[in-house]
């Protein structure tokens, strides 16, 4: 693409191909930091302008907070793109110390899921994110998955989620493409396509 054309996209504050990169392990399932820092440049070098860390990919599941924060830091100090630390479970509480540590470790903007299993209310939803963002000193991206929360987020919730401060952006893992202009439209929020398939059509919709 040229400079020009270039200008044609909107801004991307985290970046436009940003890979949710794996969690690379020794054999005895402690982390390899060494490892995932040659990865995260390695995915650099071959074309991506922001990395994902502590996603679901990322074995954010089995890690442990320690863990989280130190890939946090061994990436960041790796590259020289965005790092975004994935900080998200259904307990709230739990949330706001992995936001809390993960972005003292240097985190660009941290990834923070919808509530999953338990599957709150929407406004429990709309409370369970105006903690986060109470501590929350650099910018939330929502996350938002149904396949795996079973939790289905209402037009009216997006709009309530983006007037909390430090709310910034979605990753939208939803496949639902008829709603989403609307969504970006009404919160002014930017939207990012969670599933690979769908990452062309989300662009011409006006994702980054």
């Amino acid at each position: 693409m040229t400079e020009t054309g270039a200008h044609l996209l909107p801004p991307a504050p985290f970046g436009r191909v940003i890979p949710a990169m794996i969690t690379p392990m020794n054999k005895d399932g402690s982390v390899d930091y060494e490892a995932a820092a040659n990865l995260a440049r390695t995915l650099v070098a071959d074309g991506a302008d922001g990395i994902l860390v502590n996603g679901t990919t990322g074995e954010s599941p089995v890690t442990h907070m320690e863990e989280k924060v130190n890939l946090v830091k061994a990436v960041k100090d790796a590259v020289d793109v965005p790092v975004i630390s994935g900080a998200g479970s259904n307990d709230t509480a739990h949330t706001v110390r992995m936001v809390e540590m993960t972005q003292e470790a240097g985190a660009d903007a941290l990834l923070v899921v919808m509530p999953y299993y338990s599957r709150p209310s929407q406004d429990g939803v709309v409370a369970h994110f105006r903690s986060v963002c109470q501590s929350a000193q650099r910018p939330i991206i929502l996350y938002d998955v149904p396949g795996r929360t079973g939790l289905h987020v209402e037009l009216d919730t997006y709009r309530k989620l983006a007037e909390l401060d430090g709310v910034t952006a979605v990753k939208d893992a939803t496949g639902d493409l008829a709603s989403m202009p609307r969504k970006r439209q009404e919160t002014g929020l930017t939207w990012y396509s969670g599933d690979d398939g769908l990452y062309l059509p989300f662009l011409a919709l006006g994702a980054r």
